[in-house]
């Protein structure tokens, strides 16, 4: 009955059940680390100090990709996720011990930096592993499910959080919560492990050539030879400059409102777990009908359509109401109909070379996005001292102009990408 309502066929539900499993436990984790390491480094640091973390963690994510990229390209995916969770958790003692008994200022830093390439590294490994293991069509009706359970997961994580604080719980201790999820996470990786291979095998060959695509500097021939690659970069760069900047503005209001480490960390909780509330019924029901009645050219249109109505409103009313429902209305988008859709534009890129564009596009240039941001905001806030936000929402305004242009040029390389599997792109 539920199977055909989400409309999962018979030989989907367990591909669906384990990959689902896996993002509501991913997902959770990280909220429970983006709670932490926000009210941390907010209640110890002036929000003057963001931008220059931004670059921190652009350039660092940088050299810690470049090595990430040479040395796992024909891994195993299975063993990477393995791997790579078992030195999360390895990392989560060492920063659970740091901030209990020493919390050194530099170290709120390092956690933020850490958080912010942990997370997107892991997920960009299981939407990976997905990518292989569903066909273009199955990932058009079901990706917006798969999306749904990871935001089940960041929903549990935020109440949770939250409840925890009610409990006088040291906010520093969920570090252990969320090292008892990447243990469950790891174990029911390794349980599906056969099943998972056999599925990538089947929707993913990886021939020899693609195994030859995957070294680091085919990766960057790529990039630089495909005009659907670089689109595709562009756009993940502009959307990213966007949500920054948005970001910024709900930090820079949260930190006036509450200045306290246990009033952010309450704050948070309850931000992340609202934040999640919203997309499920989009990702349940819309996400998939949207893609499949409407097509892949609307539903990437939708995220920035919405940010620039949201952007208006905060230059006519401006305050924190305004946004924070423009930074919610993109966080929920961006979790939901543009990551499904963004999932599909991947199916595009031969098998061989998709881990590696992959992992690059979404960690390398987001990183980049985020000190493309922070050098806006510096710009301004230090030449124009006063009313620096003013220029700022014009700047976003402008940048969602050109994220519309480039998702134009993205439909027209799609289905291009799709028959030729980019063997013939030419720049």
């Amino acid at each position: 009955m539920l199977s055909r309502f989400f409309d999962i066929r018979a030989a989907e539900i367990y591909r669906v059940g384990v990959i689902a499993s896996l993002l509501f436990l991913l997902i959770a984790a990280n909220n429970l680390i983006k709670i932490l390491r926000d009210s941390l480094f907010l209640s110890g640091h002036s929000v003057s100090e963001l931008p220059y973390l931004y670059i921190l963690v652009a350039v660092i994510a940088g050299a810690i990709i470049a090595t990430y990229t040479r040395y796992t390209a024909n891994l195993s995916l299975i063993g990477l996720i393995l791997a790579t969770n078992a030195i999360i958790l390895t990392n989560i003692v060492f920063f659970w011990f740091l901030l209990t008994f020493f919390d050194p200022g530099w170290s709120h830093y390092a956690f933020y930096i850490w958080s912010a390439m942990v997370s997107v590294i892991a997920v960009a490994q299981l939407w990976t592993l997905a990518n292989q293991s569903f066909s273009p069509d199955e990932g058009k009706r079901l990706f917006g499910l798969l999306t749904a359970g990871g935001t089940l997961g960041g929903v549990a994580a935020g109440f949770g959080a939250k409840w925890t604080i009610h409990l006088s719980i040291e906010s520093n201790h969920l570090l252990w919560v969320v090292g008892g999820i990447y243990v469950a996470e790891s174990l029911l990786v390794f349980i599906a492990r056969r099943r998972l291979r056999e599925t990538s095998a089947a929707h993913g060959p990886e021939t020899r050539s693609d195994e030859e695509l995957e070294t680091p500097d085919n990766v960057f021939t790529r990039l630089a030879a495909s005009r659907y690659l670089k689109t595709i970069g562009a756009v993940i760069l502009v959307s990213v400059i966007v949500s920054t900047l948005i970001d910024f503005e709900l930090k820079t209001a949260a930190k006036e409102i509450y200045p306290s480490k246990s009033a952010l960390t309450g704050f948070f909780s309850s931000y992340y777990g609202w934040l999640n509330v919203a997309p499920l019924f989009a990702q349940v029901i819309l996400t998939g009908r949207i893609l499949s009645k409407f097509g892949l050219g609307s539903s990437l249109y939708l995220t920035p359509v919405v940010l620039l109505t949201g952007s208006l409103a905060i230059m006519v009313w401006h305050g924190v109401l305004a946004a924070a429902l423009t930074r919610i209305a993109d966080a929920t988008l961006r979790n939901s109909i543009h990551r499904s859709s963004m999932e599909v534009i991947y199916m595009g890129v031969p098998a061989g070379l998709k881990k590696a564009i992959k992992t690059f596009l979404d960690v390398v240039v987001e990183r980049v996005g985020d000190a493309s941001a922070s050098f806006i905001i510096l710009f301004f806030s230090l030449s124009l001292v006063a009313g620096y936000k003013t220029y700022l929402h014009f700047i976003c305004v402008g940048l969602i102009f050109v994220w519309m242009v480039l998702i134009q040029f993205l439909r027209s390389g799609y289905a291009e990408a799709i028959r030729t599997g980019l063997v013939s792109d030419k720049p």
